[in-house]
């Protein structure tokens, strides 16, 4: 097994992340994956996000964000307020990624926001995720706020 490494994504990883089968299947809007990652990149740029990549010598392995604020018109200060609350969102990995990765990518989306001063990290999942429900409580993540989709 490579080594893993974390860091941040840059604008070439917008192609890769889907070419390696981090991110797949149908988005929620609709819209192309690779549109999607590109948004997200977008975001980093401007200062509202953190997008982490896991890699190793096979490509890809997965990813996490960090989401600070909200573009215009998409404001929850409960879920992420610019200042000391921010979100997790979109932690995916590979089908045959090492055991490990997203515990590692957890880890260090939390120490970025620790060293950002987030006093509040919250998670976001889909309804329903009852695996995804149970892991981010064994992260030790609350339930605090169910809303429809």
């Amino acid at each position: 097994m490579s080594r893993v490494f974390i860091r941040y994504a840059s604008p070439r990883d917008a192609d890769r992340l889907v070419a390696d089968g981090v991110v797949g299947g149908n988005t929620p809007t609709g819209e192309p994956w690779v549109a999607r990652v590109q948004k997200w990149l977008s975001e980093q740029q401007a200062g509202r996000r953190l997008v982490l990549v896991a890699e190793d010598a096979s490509g890809l392995l997965g990813t996490v964000q960090l989401v600070f604020r909200f573009p215009q018109g998409y404001a929850d200060p409960e879920a992420a307020n610019g200042i000391d609350v921010a979100m997790v969102e979109a932690l995916r990995t590979r089908v045959d990624s090492p055991p490990g990765v997203a515990n590692q990518l957890i880890t260090d989306v939390q120490n970025i926001a620790r060293k950002r001063g987030v006093k509040t990290l919250t998670f976001l999942l889909q309804m329903g995720d009852n695996r995804g429900i149970t892991q981010a409580k064994s992260w030790g993540f609350e339930e605090f706020r169910i809303m429809p989709e």
